[in-house]
């Protein structure tokens, strides 16, 4: 049954998953643990080709655990292999080049084969992701190399393919044209679809790079009606936004407008806010079940403690029947308060975790407030009306990263200091185009901080910046100038310190109530409800101070938040 699966490796990805699945239980049934790792193996490739990459990295550390209790070294090394992958593909390319190296060296004496081949393939791969541009190509070459001597025909089909695609990473355009034409009419004539597409999106893109917009648009509409068969949400989504741009630019508004519209319906659902809501209702379903359950079991020891009374009333009369009974009352009493206290204190836990939840949508709405988002796609379409397609494509990328950043960090609760210090960065460069380059700002950190190790909660830094912008830099006509830095503290603490030269608290007040009366800034509230949370039970808390900046004549020079935060480690 696994071989049948092999028939919808390129394409039909939703057929061979419930077969896999199938092939999984007969190997448990049967106790075939060779093929149940490889079940779990291929079951983790076609996730990964659906691009569920968090279940299939799950996946395959089952599949790599049933290999090593089997000492099965082949499917081991097939296994590390498809890990690396998928750590290169999340982001891990240090951790995925470990893992090819270790089974370059396991192979190293082998004989060319297809397998050897891969593994050379993969370090190419991961070198790749991590911008190694010059190792990349030395361990694809070798690979093809290998490929070739072997007969292995679709692997050097696969690997020229990546070997276009670092090309065009490096600039060298004609290179990498010359691969995607080279590979195509195989992966055509074996019916890859996967590769098919792939392939046009390669070859749409460079011509977009070449400022050949026109001649992109065909190139992406083939893509995007394989990846429409194969139902690959994230390429269909991408693609659209691609063809906005092109439409765009070659003045065609209607499809420009189908193809947003597409792109933002894709979007809300892979990340809907009602598929969050119904994990956490179900989460909470099964939390109240559990206690319910609780409650039952403690009503049948309740019961078989009175059939012992009823017993009791035989060997020993009335009277040990009477006590028996007033103490088996008293000891039902107990149990049913002890579970009303621990249902109590359980809704009592669901509703701080539902309230957490609630306090990081805020931040992230805080974080995506509506005039930045206004004020950014303003820029874009200035852009395009001005016919400036590189600043207009340059600028909608990197406001397209700087969403995609917010939206990764909104799922997870702390991130490392390297990670906030980038999203800073992303944010403050493109609100600089929204004070026509008259905000100077700088973003430090100590040396002595190790900024990939040490790790703080996520969304916190970035609504006190945005308030000085808003509230204060923004009443200046000139000279804006915003200065962020991180330092060590004492007791295993970093010390974040956000200073501007904005008119003054007292005075951005007053503006703000003649244009629309006391209005609280909805960031900082927002703000303000997610440290309570931080800091709830905590001993080590974060703290905030503020601090108004004057000379000597009491003249306001600026604002000072100084941000005390405890360290995490990980």
């Amino acid at each position: 049954m696994l071989e049948a699966v092999y028939y919808y490796r390129s394409g039909e990805f939703t057929k061979a998953t419930p077969l896999i699945k199938e092939a999984l239980e007969i190997a448990k049934e049967k106790g075939y643990k060779d093929f149940e790792g490889l079940g779990y193996l291929y079951l983790s490739r076609n996730q990964r080709r659906m691009g569920l990459l968090d279940k299939a990295i799950e996946n395959a550390l089952v599949a790599l655990q049933i290999f090593e209790s089997q000492e099965d070294q082949l499917n081991l090394m097939l296994g590390n292999s498809h890990l690396g992958m998928l750590y290169q593909e999340t982001g891990s390319p240090e951790v995925a080049i470990g893992m090819h190296l270790e089974n370059i060296a396991l192979s190293k004496n082998d004989p060319s084969s297809g397998a050897k081949a891969r593994y050379y393939f993969d370090l190419g791969n991961a070198y790749m992701k991590a911008k190694d541009y010059k190792n990349a190509e030395t361990y694809f070459l070798e690979a093809v190399t290998i490929s070739q001597e072997s007969n292995f025909v679709p692997g050097e089909m696969i690997m020229l393919s990546t070997l276009g695609q670092l090309y065009k990473a490096t600039g060298e355009l004609d290179k990498a044209k010359e691969n995607f034409n080279r590979v195509l009419p195989y992966f055509e004539k074996t019916g890859q679809f996967a590769n098919i597409a792939a392939i046009y999106y390669d070859l749409a893109t460079i011509s977009s790079l070449e400022n050949e917009h026109k001649a992109s648009i065909p190139l992406y509409n083939k893509s995007l009606n394989i990846y429409k068969k194969i139902e690959n949400l994230i390429y269909i989504r991408d693609i659209n936004q691609k063809l906005f741009i092109a439409y765009n630019i070659n003045q065609d508004y209607e499809r420009a407008q189908a193809a947003n519209k597409v792109y933002n319906a894709i979007n809300d659902s892979i990340n809907s806010k009602e598929q969050k809501e119904m994990i956490a209702d179900m989460k909470t379903k099964y939390e109240t079940d559990k206690i319910a359950l609780q409650g039952q079991v403690a009503e049948a020891e309740s019961l078989r403690n009175r059939n012992y009374f009823i017993g009791a009333i035989i060997i020993a009369g009335l009277i040990l029947l009477a006590s028996l009974f007033f103490f088996g009352k008293l000891r039902e009493k107990k149990k049913a308060e002890l579970v009303t206290i621990e249902l109590r204190e359980t809704q009592k836990r669901l509703a701080l975790e539902k309230q957490y939840r609630e306090s990081e949508l805020k931040a992230l709405k805080s974080q995506m407030n509506p005039h930045f988002i206004f004020n950014a796609l303003n820029s874009i379409q200035e852009y395009i009306v001005m016919n400036k397609k590189n600043e207009a494509s340059d600028y909608l990328g990197k406001f397209a990263d700087l969403i995609r950043t917010y939206l990764s960090h909104s799922d997870t609760g702390i991130i490392s200091l390297q990670e906030e210090i980038d999203s800073l960065n992303m944010y403050l460069d493109l609100e600089s185009l929204r004070f026509e380059e008259t905000l100077h700002y700088t973003l430090n950190a100590a040396q002595e901080l190790n900024k990939d190790v040490i790790h703080i909660p996520t969304m916190l830094i970035q609504p006190y910046i945005e308030n000085a912008l808003k509230h204060g830099l923004l009443h200046k006509k000139e000279d804006r100038e915003l200065e962020v830095s991180f330092n060590a503290s004492e007791g295993k603490n970093i010390e974040c310190i956000v200073k501007d030269n904005r008119v003054g608290r007292v005075k951005a007040k007053e503006i703000q109530e003649k244009k629309s009366g006391l209005h609280r800034s909805f960031a900082a509230k927002a703000t303000e409800e997610r440290l309570s949370l931080l800091n709830y039970g905590k001993e080590k808390k974060i703290g905030v101070e503020i601090i108004d900046l004057f000379d000597e004549d009491k003249t306001a020079l600026g604002t000072k938040v100084i941000l005390s935060i405890p360290i995490t480690a990980q």
